[in-house]
C-alpha cells in the first residue's frame, strides 16, 4: 500500500511542477502577444508566492483538520483552475493576471508543505529526491508544452493554448487523487498500527516558541530563502535571458527555458541513490559545488548556446539540495516539530520567490532592460547559502554530541 500511494505522490508532485514553470516560460511570447512590458511577469510571480506563502503557513492547521489527502487534493484542483483561467486571459483583460496568480499561489503551498512532510517522516531519502525529481519532470514538461503552441511567426500567439493543456492536465490528476482517497484512508490506517504513528489530525501541535528560540531555525530559513530566491529568478527569467541577452526567439527561447529544470530532473534521478550513502549535509555540499560552477560558467561571455549548458550544470546542482534540505528538516528540529517547521519553510522559501524576482526585473529594467545580471544574481545567493549552511552543521555537530539515545531517534540523528 505504501508503494502505491507512493507511486500517486510521485504523480502529484509532478503536477506541483507544472505551473512552476509555465509563467517564465510563456512570458516572452505573452509580453509580445498582448502587448505588455517583459517585466511584469516579475510583479505576477510575488502574486504566486504570496498565495503560497498563506497556503504554508496553514498548512499545519489545515492538514490536522482536513488531513493530508484532502489537503492535496484541492491544491491540485485550485492550481489547475488558475491555469486555466490565464489561458483565457486577453489584451484587454491583462489585469485578470494578478487575482488568478493569487490561486495559483494559494493551491501550490499546501500540497508541497503537505507531501514534503509526510515523504520526509515515512518514507526513505530515495524517494525524497526522487519525489522532487518528478516535480522536475513537471517543469519541464510545462515549457515544451508551451513552447510547442507558440507561432513566432504569428505574434506569438498560441501561448495560451498551451497553458490550457497543462491545466487539463492538471485537473486529470485532481481526478486520481479523488480516486486514491480509499488508498490514503488504509495507508493511514496501517501507519498508525505498524509503526506507532498518531494520526496526523490527532497529533497535538508544535510549540513555535521552541522553534524561534533555536538559532539553528533562523539559519535554516536563511538558506531555504537564497536556494528558492536563486531557484526562482533562474525559472521565470531564463527564458527572457536567452531572448533578451542572447537573441533567441520567443518560441525557442521558451523550450530552452526548461533546460535548467532538465538539469533538475537529472540531478535528482541521479541523487536518489547517491542518498542511500551520503547524509543529508552531504548532498547539500556537492549540489552547491556544481550549482556554483555552473554560474561561474554562465559569467563567460558566451554565444546563447553555451549558456544554456552553464545553466544545466546549475540545475544539476540544484537538484539535491533543496530535497536535502526538506528530508533534514526531522534532523534539525524533531520529528515532532517536523510539520509546523516544514509550513515555515515552505512561506520563509517561497518570500524568496516573492522578493527577488521582481527585484531583479527593477534592477535588470534600471540598467537599461540589462538582464545579463541573471548570472550574478544568483551567484549571490548561492555564496550566502553555503555559509548558512556550513554554520548550521557546525551548531548541529555540537548538538548531537550531547543527546540521549532517545534523542537521537527523536532527531534522527546518527
Amino acid at each position: 500500500m505504501l508503494f502505491s500511494l507512493l507511486v500517486i505522490i510521485y504523480v502529484t508532485f509532478m503536477a506541483l511542477g507544472f505551473p512552476d514553470s509555465a509563467l517564465g516560460s510563456s512570458f516572452p511570447a505573452i509580453a509580445e502577444n498582448l502587448g505588455v512590458s517583459s517585466d511584469m511577469a516579475g510583479y505576477l510571480a510575488p502574486i504566486v508566492s504570496f498565495g503560497t506563502i498563506i497556503s504554508s503557513l496553514l498548512s499545519d492547521a489545515l492538514i490536522r483538520r482536513f488531513t493530508t489527502k484532502w489537503v492535496t487534493t484541492v491544491s491540485i484542483f485550485l492550481t489547475g483552475l488558475g491555469l486555466l483561467l490565464f489561458s483565457f486571459v486577453d489584451s484587454g483583460h491583462v489585469w485578470a493576471f494578478f487575482p488568478i496568480a493569487l490561486v495559483m499561489g494559494l493551491g501550490a503551498g499546501g500540497v508541497d508543505a503537505a507531501l514534503n512532510n509526510f515523504v520526509a517522516l515515512h518514507y526513505k531519502a530515495i524517494h525524497m529526491n526522487w519525489l522532487h525529481c518528478c516535480w522536475g519532470v513537471g517543469t519541464t514538461i510545462s515549457p515544451l508544452i508551451i513552447g510547442s503552441m507558440i507561432d513566432s511567426g504569428n505574434n506569438s500567439a498560441g501561448w495560451n493554448k498551451g497553458i490550457l493543456i497543462v491545466s487539463l492536465l492538471l485537473f486529470g490528476i485532481t481526478f486520481l487523487l479523488l480516486c486514491s482517497l480509499p488508498l490514503w484512508n488504509r495507508v493511514e490506517r496501517k501507519l498508525a498500527l505498524t509503526k506507532g504513528l498518531l494520526d496526523e489530525v490527532e497529533t497535538a501541535p508544535f510549540s513555535l516558541k521552541t522553534l524561534f528560540s533555536n538559532p539553528v531555525f533562523y539559519l535554516s530559513m536563511a538558506g531555504f530563502f537564497c536556494y528558492c530566491a536563486m531557484e526562482g529568478t533562474t525559472g521565470l527569467w531564463l527564458s527572457t535571458f536567452l531572448n533578451k541577452e542572447k537573441g533567441l526567439d520567443t518560441s525557442l527561447s521558451a523550450s530552452l527555458g526548461s533546460t535548467f529544470y532538465i538539469g533538475i530532473t537529472i540531478g535528482r534521478f541521479l541523487s536518489g541513490p547517491l542518498s542511500l550513502k551520503c547524509h543529508e549535509k552531504t548532498m547539500i555540499r556537492i549540489g552547491e559545488a556544481l550549482a556554483l560552477s555552473g554560474i561561474l560558467l554562465c559569467l563567460i561571455p558566451i554565444d546563447g548556446y553555451a549558456a544554456v549548458i552553464g545553466f544545466v550544470l546549475t540545475g544539476i546542482g540544484c537538484a539535491p539540495i533543496y530535497p536535502a534540505i526538506i528530508r533534514s528538516t526531522p534532523y534539525r528540529f524533531s520529528r515532532t516539530a517536523s510539520q509546523r517547521a516544514m509550513g515555515l519553510e515552505m512561506a520563509i522559501a517561497y518570500l524568496g520567490n516573492l522578493s527577488i524576482p521582481p527585484l531583479f526585473a527593477l534592477t535588470a529594467r534600471s540598467l537599461g532592460d540589462n538582464y545579463g545580471i541573471l548570472p550574478f544574481f544568483t551567484f549571490a545567493f548561492v555564496v550566502i547559502m553555503i555559509v548558512c549552511h556550513e554554520i548550521i552543521n557546525v551548531r548541529l555537530k555540537k548538538r548531537d554530541a550531547t543527546l540521549t539515545e532517545a534523542e537521537k531517534e527523536e532527531y534522527r540523528a546518527a
